[in-house]
């Protein structure tokens, strides 16, 4: 091969090669240490480029600079300096060990990265091979080398720990650990009467106390009809902005069992591996600084060694706070009954290192402003990149208590339904409640025979297209006042979220729902813009103006039909554009209080049909993306009212006996009467087994108490 370049700048290279390496992955450690765990907190693109970017480099760049450590070990013959050098970069490789450890802030970027495991044990056997390779050969039996030595070892035990973490987080490890009642900390406490009545108000505990069911669900594990009860209970005793803090919380919390080291940090053995490794590399710290002649190496590498030995004791010191200021140790402070005042003080601490837990924001997608302002560039449009396309045209908006107050009241009626004569028992009624995403508050008003057509009768992808385009044209026509003002904007937000759901996260919505229809809306929109708005007028004019403007287009007298030929061309062509001035048409015959009431309820059922039908294994991705999802939020206030199809009442044991203290005597009555009914019909209703021995013991035992 023809030499391109001098001698001097190829010598140049060779010898900066290794500490370039080693430098950018001190850098892309930094980076996981700082924003690892804010992007579940920040709805911000670049938080989520830059942690996925040091994420997938991160391990590349310290297994390439171990592998040049290695080589660079052939060429250790020469003068004195040369040898030097070779020695205290050949240092350098515990360090790099400790890199491929990870901090503790991010372990997985995404739920399929706790699967490879073996992978990273297969890493771990084989780099601390490298790294054992490059201390041997060139370290010796100097000063170095026992330096050295508590470097390795803590190298060694970054790297075992996020192995070992990986595997307890993937599908089997957590099944395991479930199954098994462990927790970070302490094993979670039986939820009793008296231990429901010290929870009351602390949504902290609480949290702590629905992760046993969350971890469950989301392993498609299925937990039995009394855990409902007590978590129904307990969650239902909350105002809406305290059961929305429980469930911050307790996502939170299992972002930290999936993402994170958590699951060893916060346990007996993770507080000593996290004291050993602070004290060793403190040790070896102290003693680099004191013993090593600094003016035998080059004054580069002694410059890099004293970066990689500070951001070590960073990394120690950080992991510490974020243990102390965890809200894992705020859990185990309260439920140990920490002083008040004390804990006041920690509070007040902990405000000033930690951000919210959840952005609090909606994203929101607005059809008729999408269809006037698309004018995408031209090389996205030619690549066919339609999701980037899409998000030009996504905002955010501030979550509110109003809006809080109004999800948590609908989800609390619906589950007072079921906790009417305990029908919770019969999942059949759960299964109907459930499914209803619109249906049910039409039929609540004896108005759902005239609306089938764009509930029940189609699917959920478009009747959401049909009701957003109507909630926009009859805010269009009315003159909305102070009366339902609160009602109108809560509508307003529900509808463009289930649009943002619909257009960028499909796979959120029920199985099979996909955006079909979304892009013709949008091209007959368009149309019907440029039919009614000539290109130099449409330059003059406001947004809002616009909107009015199309709104005004669709409400011509042309597009307004008879129901029998409405009904069939509906049938045909299903124009959502049609469809939506046909439903503005029969909402406007009702009041204007009636109507922005009924929109509002029809929104927040739909909001709560999506929740339920959204698979776990997507709720537990979002937990990484734009600060979280309302939908998840919403799917776990569900779950914990007992509004899930997974619980199931398939044996008889103990907890069956305990919940009754949860009753007054009418409802224990009540729910006797209930399990024995349903004991009678277990056969009929599909059980796997019919009722063993020992379940109809401690049947028995609860129908005599």
């Amino acid at each position: 091969m023809p030499k391109t370049f001098p001698e001097e700048v190829i010598n140049l290279w060779n010898n900066g090669e290794i500490r370039g390496m080693v430098l950018l992955s001190l850098l892309l450690q930094t980076i996981l240490i700082v924003f690892g765990s804010r992007r579940k907190t920040i709805a911000r693109s670049w938080i989520r480029i830059l942690v996925w970017s040091a994420y997938l480099s991160a391990d590349m760049v310290a297994t390439v600079a171990l592998g040049n450590l290695a080589r660079s070990q052939g060429y250790s013959s020469g003068d004195g300096s040369k040898k030097a050098n070779n020695s205290i970069q050949a240092f350098w490789a515990p360090f790099l060990l400790l890199h491929l450890g990870g901090p503790d802030t991010i372990t997985a970027y995404s739920i399929e990265d706790n699967e490879l495991w073996l992978r990273h044990l297969l890493g771990l056997v084989v780099q601390v091979g490298v790294a054992f390779y490059v201390f041997s050969r060139s370290l010796g039996s100097g000063i170095l080398t026992f330096i050295a030595i508590p470097v390795f070892i803590v190298g060694i035990i970054k790297y075992a720990e996020r192995t070992w973490v990986l595997s307890s987080s993937s599908s089997e490890g957590l099944k395991k650990s479930i199954l098994s009642k462990f927790r970070p900390f302490y094993p979670l406490k039986a939820l009793t009467k008296t231990r429901y009545q010290a929870l009351v108000g602390n949504y902290f505990l609480q949290a702590y106390t629905f992760l046993d069911i969350s971890m469950f669900m989301m392993q498609d594990l299925v937990p039995g009809i009394p855990a409902l009860i007590k978590s129904q209970e307990l969650i239902s005793k909350n105002k809406a902005e305290d059961a929305f803090k429980a469930v911050e919380i307790e996502l939170g919390l299992i972002y930290d069992m999936l993402y994170t080291k958590a699951p060893l940090v916060y346990s007996r053995a993770g507080i000593i591996l996290r004291s050993i490794s602070f004290l060793l590399t403190l040790t070896a710290f102290i003693t680099f600084q004191i013993l090593i002649y600094k003016h035998a190496y080059s004054t580069i590498d002694i410059t890099i060694t004293y970066l990689l030995f500070v951001a070590a004791v960073f990394l120690e010191f950080y992991a510490f706070l974020c243990l102390v200021f965890s809200d894992w140790t705020m859990i185990w402070l309260e439920d140990e009954g920490w002083n008040v005042q004390n804990s006041a003080i920690y509070s007040q601490i902990r405000t000033l290192t930690r951000s919210e837990r959840w952005s609090r924001s909606i994203a929101q997608h607005d059809l008729i402003s999408c269809c006037i302002e698309n004018r995408p560039l031209g090389c996205l449009k030619s690549l066919g990149i339609n999701e980037k396309m899409r998000q030009m045209f996504v905002h955010r908006v501030d979550m509110n208590g109003d809006l809080q107050r109004f999800i948590f009241r609908h989800l609390g009626d619906k589950a007072k339904k079921m906790k009417e004569d305990f029908c919770l028992i019969d999942k059949n009624l759960r299964s109907k409640i459930i499914g209803q995403r619109g249906d049910g508050v039409l039929e609540r008003e004896k108005l759902l025979q005239n609306y089938k057509w764009c509930t029940t009768e189609v699917e959920f992808s478009w009747s959401i297209l049909v009701w957003h385009l109507a909630t926009e044209i009859c805010y269009s026509g009315d003159k909305v006042g102070s009366n339902v003002f609160s009602e109108y904007e809560t509508s307003r937000c529900l509808s463009e979220y289930m649009m943002y759901l619909l257009v960028m996260r499909p796979n959120m919505l029920s199985k099979g729902t996909g955006d079909e229809g979304y892009l013709d809306t949008l091209q007959d929109l368009q149309r019907l813009n440029s039919h009614n708005t000539g290109c130099d007028e449409a330059k003059r004019k406001e947004v809002g103006d616009m909107k009015k403007d199309v709104v005004d287009g669709i409400l011509r007298s042309e597009l307004s039909l008879d129901d029998i030929t409405f009904q069939s061309l509906w049938k045909i062509a299903k124009s959502v554009v049609i469809g939506g001035e046909k439903l503005a048409r029969q909402l406007r015959l009702l009041g204007l209080e009636k109507r922005w009431e009924m929109i509002n309820e029809v929104w927040v059922e739909m909001l709560a049909y999506a929740a339920a039908h959204c698979s776990w294994k997507e709720h537990t991705h979002q937990l990484i993306r734009r600060g979280g999802e309302l939908l998840t939020h919403v799917s776990l206030l569900m779950l914990h009212l007992g509004l899930s199809e997974q619980y199931e009442f398939t044996r008889f044991d103990g907890d069956e006996v305990s919940v009754l203290e949860f009753f007054s005597s009418d409802d224990s009555r009540k729910y006797q009467s209930a399990v024995e009914k349903y004991a009678k019909n277990i056969v009929d209703m599909s059980m796997s087994k019919p009722v063993e021995e020992e379940d109809e013991e401690h049947l028995l035992v609860l129908i005599q108490r």
